[in-house]
């Protein structure tokens, strides 16, 4: 059988070489996963293969035929399609024109509004998002949402003539259910002789729906072979070309002394208050199905909700200081990393320099980050050998690190603020398994050394792997908590999914 698609001896280069004679084969109605650590070359890959980069050298075949493709246009008129990790959608547009952005269906010389809305509509269904609009802003929406509106501009660029659909981290802002029906999708379309290339961090689920995967370390695949000759510990031992890195789970500890106090917090989000507390030395995971309100408690604790009630304390030496606003907070001691780093963390196209330093500017005095630009770049150097973020120096663009990379960035210009009360959203978003566990070890320590941290993140794994704590939200209500070695994942399962079904909301 014809690969749909061939590459052989591919290479790319930047300030680096990133790709090293890449050679890899996709036949035609298969899943193919590829996997690696972040910065192994994989959305280098996808970027040749789609259009928007250009290899330095290498054979590309589609169907037998050489394959060039200058540009991601004449990759989608060839039949390649791509859902990038970073979504490539317009906030001041609607879900259904950024569904059909390159393709609007027209009517003379205007855009057929009845015509989009319902073709829109189809594939709303089809990816989970029945429950909108076609016309809502897509700024009004949540990434897990913004995800799949991206999944369906992908589907709606591969209904007709698509060979190859490329995703990208496909459900890395999902949750589990969300996940599953994504999956379904891709083999209904699989079976019907679309070919997939699905990059992800999720190892679980590429050997769940991939046919065969591939592995791509330092620039080079090192191992390809069917999913069911495989194990995560396999595909992580082939990443890190060293056996299964060693991780423990939380036992039990004790906690230190009161830290945060959240007394009655309300909202247009949460017309229902919420009370819980953290101590020091603790991490409490927040879990909940998408649109439970999980990133919107921790922006409502940080301040960022205008129409806010209640109160946020934090404790220091028997004092109590009510935070007001997101700048009383961060001059207290409380840091904030978001669930979008693209839109939310970074400072795009500025150097890691300033994005490791921005937010204590305020305590290294601003005129002197100006005035002494060797004092800033001293201070990320020792940040970035810390978190030993992989990147050229300083002075590189934030932009131009991979996404594990880009993360540990953020937690570097926190650490340098000495804060001790983090709201973290989804820590390792789109984050390789290796990064995983080192930012993992790194909250661990943050938390060993008397911190107090919030957690979100959609892999029950992760959060009961970390949590001293679990407080569930389900509806926008908070509903129960655990203490560790109290839970199970039936039993944070039926919590998050409780005030969907009208059961009794706890009272904390």
């Amino acid at each position: 059988m014809t690969a749909r698609i061939r590459i052989e001896g591919l290479c790319k280069s930047f300030a680096a070489p990133v790709l090293k004679g890449v050679e890899l084969e996709i036949m035609p109605g298969s899943i193919h996963g590829l996997v690696g650590e972040n910065g192994a070359g994989k959305s280098t890959l996808t970027n040749i293969i789609s259009g928007l980069l250009a290899a330095d050298s290498g054979t590309l075949e589609l169907n037998g035929q050489a394959y060039s493709v200058p540009s991601r246009r004449e990759a989608l008129q060839k039949g390649i399609a791509l859902a990038a990790q970073e979504l490539s959608l317009i906030d001041t547009l609607t879900v259904a024109e950024n569904i059909f952005l390159s393709a609007l269906p027209q009517n003379s010389m205007t855009v057929d509004r009845a015509r989009l809305g319902k073709h829109a509509e189809e594939l709303m269904e089809q990816v989970g998002l029945n429950a909108m609009s076609a016309q809502t802003p897509l700024s009004k929406l949540t990434l897990a949402d913004k995800q799949l509106v991206e999944l369906a501009k992908a589907l709606s660029m591969s209904a007709e003539n698509c060979q190859l659909l490329i995703l990208d981290e496909p459900t890395s802002a999902l949750t589990a259910p969300q996940a599953e029906q994504i999956h379904q999708i891709i083999r209904e379309r699989v079976a019907n002789g679309l070919s997939i290339i699905y990059v992800s961090h999720r190892l679980d689920d590429v050997l769940s729906v991939c046919d065969d995967v591939s592995v791509l370390r330092d620039g080079i695949i090192v191992s390809t072979a069917p999913t069911t000759s495989q194990t995560v510990d396999d595909l992580i031992t082939d990443m890190c070309g060293q056996d299964l890195l060693e991780h423990s789970e939380c036992c039990l500890r004790q906690a230190g002394g009161l830290r945060l106090k959240v007394e009655q917090l309300s909202s247009a989000i949460f017309p229902q208050p919420v009370s819980f507390n953290c101590r020091r030395g603790e991490i409490l995971g927040l879990a909940g199905l998408a649109g439970a309100g999980r990133s919107e408690l921790l922006h409502t604790i940080f301040g960022l909700a205008s129409d806010r009630q209640g109160r946020v304390v934090l404790l220091n030496k028997g004092a109590e200081v009510e935070v007001r606003s997101p700048s009383e907070g961060v001059k207290l001691g409380m840091a904030l990393i978001a669930e979008d780093r693209k839109t939310q963390g970074n400072f795009a196209d500025k150097p890691v320099s300033l994005n490791t330093t921005i937010a204590a500017l305020g305590k290294l005095g601003a005129a002197l980050a100006f005035l002494l630009p060797r004092r800033e770049q001293r201070i990320s150097e020792e940040l970035i050998d810390r978190l030993q973020i992989k990147c050229e120096g300083p002075h590189q663009s934030i932009d131009r690190l991979s996404g594990g990379n880009q993360q540990k960035a953020l937690i570097a210009r926190w650490l340098q603020t000495e804060s001790d009360v983090w709201l973290l959203d989804e820590p390792t978003r789109g984050v390789d398994v290796a990064s995983k566990l080192a930012i993992h070890a790194k909250l661990r320590e943050l938390r060993d050394l008397g911190a107090c941290l919030l957690i979100v993140s959609s892999e029950l794994e992760e959060l009961t792997a970390l949590s001293d704590r679990i407080l569930v939200l389900s509806n926008r209500k908070a509903v129960a908590t655990f203490e560790r070695g109290q839970w199970s994942n039936e039993q944070l399962l039926m919590e998050m999914f409780s005030a969907h079904r009208g059961q009794r909301v706890v009272d904390h």
